[in-house]
């Protein structure tokens, strides 16, 4: 690292939990930001944390992919460095296909919005980890879905659902916020036995999706959080491919 970059990430490489090390593997990263309107205010503000972080790459899958993303002078104030891409987003016949050009040679993805398609299925086949966010008017949802795979046989063929739409108001930078948190944790301490973006085996992890709730209204209640089993990969290579259905 940079004396430079050091020097702008002293507060976080100060914090045990990320050091010089983790701050390393944050800015090697290469972050997808899934959100299917370009102008999405959650991924807006997610591309301003995570680039204020360091991450050294993002890419917004979003849109028709054509021109500079959104949220380009945002990010690149937080971050002179950062490396910003446009992608379209995949839909129609050959989905799942698309999903996986576009998340090739990333980390990590992240998602605006809980719409079950092949996005997951994808992250099987490469092998990498996935936060979907959902900002509603009275809560703020998380799931956090450890890498599983690469699985070169998993289905990718599979139709689209939607889910509860989300909210375009303060709660979607509470949920931004949030899910740049866990992006982060899981860039630092799942990437500590591997180098990020390696062609190298990974190791089989027990590797459960969390799922978090964040009530915001007054009488929401406490906040909770649920260890969900995922196993999917697919039983030709010996997964015991336990899915879930978001909605």
């Amino acid at each position: 690292m940079e004396l430079g970059a050091a020097q702008r990430y002293l507060r976080q490489i100060a914090l045990p939990e990320i050091g010089p090390d983790g701050q390393q593997r944050i800015n090697d990263a290469t972050v997808a930001i899934a959100a299917e309107q370009a102008d999405d205010l959650l991924a807006e503000v997610l591309a301003r944390y995570l680039a204020a972080a360091g991450v050294g790459k993002l890419r917004l899958i979003g849109g028709d992919g054509t021109g500079e993303p959104a949220f380009a002078a945002a990010a690149c104030a937080s971050n002179p460095d950062v490396v910003l891409e446009a992608r379209a987003w995949p839909e129609g016949e050959g989905a799942g296909d698309a999903w996986v050009a576009a998340l090739g040679g990333c980390d990590l993805v992240v998602r605006a919005g809980f719409d079950d398609d092949p996005m997951l299925r994808a992250t099987v086949r490469l092998g990498i980890p996935a936060v979907l966010l959902r900002a509603l008017d009275d809560r703020v949802e998380m799931l956090a879905l450890r890498e599983q795979g690469p699985c070169p046989n998993v289905d990718l063929a599979i139709p689209p659902r939607r889910a509860q739409g989300g909210s375009t108001g303060a709660t979607a930078v509470v949920a931004a916020t949030v899910g740049a948190t866990e992006v982060l944790w899981l860039m630092v301490r799942q990437g500590a036995d591997r180098g990020l973006a390696s062609s190298a085996p990974r190791p089989r992890q027990n590797a459960p999706a969390r799922h978090l709730t964040l009530p915001l209204s007054p009488d929401g209640g406490a906040p909770r959080v649920q260890d969900i089993p995922w196993a999917p990969e697919c039983f030709a290579c010996g997964g015991g491919s336990v899915e879930m259905v978001l909605s």
